[in-house]
């Protein structure tokens, strides 16, 4: 029992000595990941949120994960790798849902932008057109227009408040309607005639998207299949080497087997994933 209370005491120590020699590199860290927080936060939902309380919240998360992951797994550097894994998916997760955001953003903004230019033309101010489709458009698109509505409602800079959505969400489309809207707050000239053609050419633009996509279909077919089949085929060695398998779940050579097995699975997936999209 006292060498027990001795081991947890010196590692304790031991930790504490770590995250203060490492405070300045910590507190980088906790700053960059409230930053990105914030960013993917306001992709997805018009109201900032309490990025600072989210991530203090994450960061206790992952700690208990990596306890039990120590009393769970056999040996300490396999609880740290399988950690390390988890460290990655947060990120993961958000762009895989943004990615599929970003899909049905795509689709919107044509609408939109003919929806904003038919409002101009019945007589309302762009301000007024912009206020309009942030209550009227269908989601996800009306999202990003009541930030922008927002922002400008607390005070923003009308120009800043659309370069701010072109840094937020990064989208080559919404980009070619934001750079019309602020080069026509510049140069002046007819804004509905010009959200019209953009609309236009956004939709042929989107019809060659889909073009695109229906000529790379079976390679993102193939991505999931090479997802899918080394799961499968570690099923199927289990019914006829059942022993083997289990060796890969109960020993540190079988978990280091794994986890170089999803490395390399997620590698190829990642590299199959940039030959076959084609940004347009």
């Amino acid at each position: 029992m006292i060498s027990l209370l001795s081991i947890a005491a010196i590692t304790g120590l031991a930790v504490m000595l770590l995250v203060w020699g490492g405070r300045a590199w910590l507190l980088r860290r906790y700053l960059a990941d409230v930053e990105w927080l914030n960013g993917v936060s306001l992709r997805f939902r018009p109201d900032a949120i309490n990025a600072q309380r989210w991530v203090l919240v994450a960061y206790a998360g992952l700690l208990a994960i990596l306890a039990l992951l120590i009393f769970v797994t056999p040996h300490p550097l396999m609880a740290v790798g399988f950690w390390l894994v988890i460290l990655l998916l947060p990120k993961l997760i958000a762009e895989m849902l943004w990615q599929r955001r970003r899909r049905r953003l795509d689709q919107q903004i044509p609408a939109a932008v003919a929806a904003m230019a038919n409002s101009i033309r019945a007589g309302l101010t762009l301000v007024q057109a912009m206020q309009r489709l942030a209550d009227t458009a269908p989601e996800p698109i009306r999202t990003d227009f009541r930030v922008m509505a927002n922002r400008y409602a607390y005070g923003a800079n009308l120009e800043a408040t659309i370069r701010e959505a072109k840094d937020r969400l990064r989208l080559p489309n919404f980009n070619f309607f934001a750079s019309a809207l602020l080069i026509n707050r510049e140069m002046g000239g007819d804004i509905a005639e010009s959200l019209l053609r953009i609309s236009q050419s956004l939709d042929k633009l989107h019809q060659m998207r889909k073009t695109v996509e229906a000529h790379t279909s079976e390679g993102r077919t193939n991505i999931k299949v090479l997802m899918v089949a080394p799961v499968l085929l570690l099923l199927m060695m289990s019914t006829a080497d059942g022993e083997g398998v289990m060796m890969l779940l109960t020993t540190p050579q079988g978990f280091a087997v794994l986890i170089a097995a999803g490395l390399l699975i997620g590698a190829g997936a990642y590299f199959a994933a940039k030959i076959t999209h084609s940004e347009i």
